[in-house]
């Protein structure tokens, strides 16, 4: 499967790039984020589509194994509490939606070694369209 076009906004870019680069260990997850960070079509934040998935968004996803609308809120990991709906992005899910817009899906591999697929429903709230760049 292509990998879909992702966007990604200058300022998560730098956060993400930060935090992957003060980790001792990276795991397979992180490594496969980088690779997306690196592929990442990159604009300022003001110029994020309204769509597309950024850092704090909160979003309604679904996984191929489910037909079920699950809404999240994609964290870093030092927000992530574990709270309900949290979605860290450094989890396998996280990274994988980073930057994808409604409609788009994409294969991500699990900590199992196995594929999923998810897809972006709906971006029911997204920082930068509300202004909100911290």
């Amino acid at each position: 499967m292509n990998k879909p076009n992702i966007i990604i906004s200058e300022q998560d870019l730098n956060r993400l790039e930060t935090m992957l680069e003060h980790q001792v260990k990276l795991t397979d997850t992180m490594k496969h984020l980088e690779d997306e960070l690196a592929r990442a079509n990159v604009v300022k934040p003001d110029q994020i589509p309204a769509n597309v998935v950024s850092m704090n968004a909160k979003v309604l996803i679904t996984l191929a194994s489910s037909d079920e609308m699950t809404e999240v809120t994609l964290v870093y990991p030092h927000d992530f509490h574990g709270e309900k709906g949290q979605l860290n992005v450094i989890a396998p899910i996280g990274a994988a939606i980073l930057g994808l817009a409604e409609g788009q899906e994409i294969e991500w591999p699990q900590l199992d070694g196995h594929m999923m697929k998810v897809k972006v429903e709906k971006v029911l709230y997204q920082p930068e369209r509300e202004g909100d760049f911290n």
